[in-house]
């Protein structure tokens, strides 16, 4: 029985052994990976304010550039060509010039009858 109880003793002493080997490669693992984690944030941060950078410095080169650039008269007197002819739109008829047939009475007729049906009836009835 003694013995039962030693052996029984030593798998237990093994087992936890075994146990903690595994918990320190588990807390080695967690902190590779969060270790990586970092190192990544930091790689994206440093490329992301280089980026930022050589932008701010093309923006400045760019306006120093703006800057540089003026007009010459020889830009307002050149000729210009265009691409396709201009178009060529009739000429507005004057409205009070219009010809009215019958049909054009009749509706300048309407048109004043529906003018004097709007104005307001203030007559009480009662």
């Amino acid at each position: 029985m003694e013995n039962k109880k030693k052996e029984a003793a030593t798998h237990d002493g093994d087992h936890e052994i075994e146990d903690e080997t595994k918990m320190e490669m588990f807390y080695s693992l967690l902190r590779s990976f969060r270790d990586a984690r970092d190192r990544r944030r930091r790689e994206l941060l440093q490329q992301e304010l280089e980026k930022n950078d050589e932008e701010s410095k093309s923006r400045k080169k760019m306006k120093t550039k703006k800057a540089e650039a003026s007009f010459e008269w020889e830009d307002f007197t050149s000729e210009i060509q265009f691409r396709k002819p201009p178009l060529i739109f009739p000429k507005p008829i004057p409205r009070d010039s219009r010809v009215t047939d019958n049909k054009g009475k009749k509706k300048e007729e309407q048109q004043q009858l529906h003018r004097q049906n709007l104005d307001l009836d203030l007559k009480l009835a009662l």
